[in-house]
Formats: C-alpha cells, structure tokens, sequence
C-alpha cells in the first residue's frame, strides 16, 4: 500500500465514523476515534514514499516476468540461487557488489524502479575531419549507414547493443561515450 492509499484509507474511515451521532461506546468515544484518526493522517502525511531504486534493463526485464506470472518474491530468489545455470541475474547477483545488487533487486520488486539509462556512443571516423568538423557514422531512415558532421537532428548515437549490430569494420572504430545532459 501506497502512502497516499493509506492516507485515504484512514480518511475514508474518519468521514464514515464521523457521520454517526450516536456514541454507543460510551460519551467521549467517537470524539477520541476522531483526534486519534486526525494525529494518524497527520503522521501519515509525513512519511517519504520509498525512493525507487536504478537497475539495469535486463534485472526490469526479469521482474517483470516474474510479476506477469505471479511469481513472488521469495520463488524469484530461491530460483535464482538454485540455478545449475548461470544466468545474467544469478552473475549480477554474485557480482563484486552483488549484496548490494540483491537490496536493489527486492527494493525494486517492492518499492518500483527506473531503468538505468544505457550509455550511448558516438563512433568517429579517423582521418575524416573536413571543414564542418569531425565526421560520425550516422543513421539515415533506411538504416543506411553514412558519414556526417555532428548534428543534434540526425541519429548518431548508438548503444553498445545497437553496435554490435553494425558490420564488422564499425567494431574497430573508436567510439566516443556520450555525456548525459
């Protein structure tokens, strides 16, 4: 549940309480119900939402699955951990900050996440500096490949992924890492 869920869970029930006239409990009850639910929305609306961890897309794409087939928790670790095969979630895991890999991976299941953004890469073509500055393979519509200039309009930045797609001679280019703005 939500902050915002609970807040109007106890809100819901002290409208509802409110409402009634009549104080079976005894004189001075409902009046008690109503300050003891008012300081509780109050403490409620200072709680901080869990802040969403950043995890790789393929530990996104794992969760998902998982969620999709009703998977709990508790089934996703105890897998992961048994596995005979390595999997890139059981590596990530056991990787050198794999304890804290694992905090991300259950806070991310419980609390949400964001994709972490993939780096991208310019790729420069060596000796090819003309008078509108250093050339860049570039993408045209129909996945054409070409020299050009930097131009912030046209499809110059490629993930590793996206890369490794391209022929083999792009591979022994040098590829330059594009800064975040």
């Amino acid at each position: 549940m939500t902050k915002d869920e609970y807040v109007k869970k106890l809100q819901k029930y002290y409208d509802d309480n409110k409402l009634k006239n009549t104080d079976s409990y005894g004189e001075g009850y409902t009046d008690g119900l109503a300050e003891a639910l008012d300081y509780a929305i109050g403490l409620a609306e200072k709680l901080e939402e869990p802040k969403k961890v950043v995890i790789p897309k393929f530990i996104a794409i794992d969760i998902k699955y998982h969620k999709n087939y009703g998977s709990t928790l508790r089934d996703v670790l105890g897998s992961t951990f048994d596995q005979n095969v390595e999997s890139d979630v059981y590596c990530w895991f056991f990787a050198a900050d794999g304890d804290e890999n694992v905090r991300k991976y259950i806070s991310a299941w419980d609390n949400g996440y964001e994709v972490e953004k993939e780096k991208k890469y310019r790729v420069k073509l060596p000796g090819m500096i003309g008078d509108n500055g250093q050339q860049y393979i570039s993408k045209s519509m129909d996945d054409k490949l070409f020299a050009c200039a930097y131009r912030d309009y046209l499809e110059q930045e490629f993930t590793k992924e996206e890369l490794e797609k391209f022929p083999n001679w792009v591979q022994q280019l040098e590829f330059e890492e594009i800064e975040d703005d």
